[in-house]
């Protein structure tokens, strides 16, 4: 058994590489890039990082401020004068290195705003489909823990195609994406054998947080069962998500004066109306609604109702803790504007994803023939109503429906609980949307072939 492990482990790592590059081609097989403002930031960040060694936006403001909502909401002018990004900057930050030839490409040829973004397009396209890509193939790798190789590869793609993986996290920069890689990585450090790995588990726990502060949930579940494994020894694990969060409240003090950073001009950690929706509505709205509701775009994730079985009380306590981390950032997003913003399905428990992976596993190892086949076919429905976001949305307008001009921006519409208003029926409708990189491809080989002006 010992002699097989490394041509088993090998052979996984393929499989993983394999998922990873056919995951990637899909997620850039519909030629677009599918952003909203939330995004944009981290979109030309890593170029402020390459060319002028900051992380204010003032280099390229002409040209991360000329998209179609003015004044960009995403853009904080401080009282210094500087332009940041009201967003964490965890992912430019990740990104940054891969930038590279585009950088090149631009010392080259020169730095104009219109050669900048249609580099800087493309790079937001090819780095979040490369993200989501490698959480998934590492999401293979902690799903085989648990189960046999074709049943973790089914579930995989359930997740790298049926749900909010595919039509927002690999189309543009959110941090959703980033989150999923993240919370991966944690569980791949907390779940290692013969025991966690301390130090991983704490950096993927600091950076969930400093990434998107509501994950914070999920960050606690890492490192609440890091302390049940480990106790003592456990130290080094929390120290490393002390000191790897340091930097990025510094940056947040220094800039915004306010630990929260950019979200605490928005009213983060403090009473803001995006904040006092009602609890049930809100619960009800993020699982259930035909305008987000996550059953209703994954459907393949009801097979979580049979709870979690499994005879290793290890595994139970980290099935307990990542429950409660799920339940706590529900009730805590129900609170809110549940809607997301501009986006096609569920984003806000979009971090939750592979959590609900894993904790999927525990459901389907003693599932029998016709339940498989019944889990199969909810994960290729899945699959069809996330392939209407990736090919079509917005083009049949659905966003409209939810954030009617007539309404208030925080007044949730009653529209989000028509069926005849369910994204995935208003977008099929109005046919695919024009593959704006295609078009963008040939300017830029025709600009290649070109002089520097």
């Amino acid at each position: 058994m010992t002699a097989d492990r490394p041509a088993a482990t090998s052979g996984r790592a393929r499989i993983a590489v394999v998922t990873a590059i056919a995951v990637f081609a899909v997620y850039l097989s519909n030629f677009r890039v599918i952003t909203e403002g939330d995004s944009l930031p981290a979109r030309y960040l890593p170029f402020t990082i390459w060319r002028a060694q900051t992380l204010t936006l003032d280099s390229v403001a002409s040209v991360a401020s000329r998209h179609p909502k003015n004044p960009p909401y995403w853009i904080w002018q401080s009282p210094q004068g500087h332009r940041l990004s009201i967003y964490p900057i965890v992912t430019p930050l990740l990104i940054a290195p891969f930038y590279a030839p585009a950088i090149v490409y631009l010392n080259q040829r020169g730095w104009t705003d219109d050669r900048l973004e249609r580099v800087a397009t493309w790079m937001e396209k090819l780095s979040a489909a490369a993200i989501s890509a490698v959480s998934a193939a590492l999401l293979f790798v902690l799903l085989r823990r648990q189960l046999p190789q074709r049943q973790a590869l089914i579930l995989t793609f359930g997740y790298a195609l049926g749900t909010s993986a595919w039509p927002i996290n690999s189309q543009a920069l959110w941090q959703h994406g980033t989150a999923h890689l993240l919370l991966v990585l944690g569980l791949l450090a907390v779940t290692a054998s013969p025991q966690p790995r301390a130090v991983g588990v704490g950096l993927a726990a600091g950076l969930l947080i400093a990434n998107r502060p509501p994950d914070a949930f999920f960050a606690a579940a890492l490192l609440a069962f890091l302390l049940f494994r480990l106790r003592l020894r456990a130290l080094p694990g929390l120290l490393a998500a002390s000191a790897i969060l340091v930097p990025f409240v510094y940056y947040n003090i220094h800039f915004f004066h306010s630990v929260w950073g950019g979200y605490g001009i928005v009213g983060f950690g403090g009473p803001h109306p995006f904040y006092k929706h009602p609890l049930l509505p809100g619960l009800a709205g993020q699982l259930v609604s035909p305008a987000k509701g996550l059953f209703v775009f994954s459907p393949f994730l009801l097979f979580l109702s049979a709870a979690p079985k499994t005879d290793h009380r290890k595994e139970r306590i980290l099935a307990l803790c990542l429950t409660a981390a799920i339940l706590a950032q529900l009730v805590f997003y129900a609170r809110t504007d549940w809607r997301g913003g501009a986006c096609y399905g569920p984003r806000f428990l979009s971090d939750a994803l592979p959590a609900f992976l894993w904790l999927l596993a525990f459901s389907v190892k003693r599932l029998g023939k016709q339940a498989w086949r019944a889990l199969a076919a909810l994960i290729l429905v899945s699959i069809a109503i996330q392939a209407v976001g990736a090919f079509c949305y917005p083009g049949g307008g659905s966003d409209e429906q939810f954030f009617p001009p007539t309404l208030p921006r925080l007044v949730i519409a009653p529209a989000v609980w028509s069926w005849r208003n369910a994204p995935f029926l208003v977008e099929a409708r109005a046919g695919l949307a024009r593959p704006e990189l295609l078009y963008a491809l040939r300017d830029f080989f025709r600009h290649a072939l070109a002089g520097p002006k």
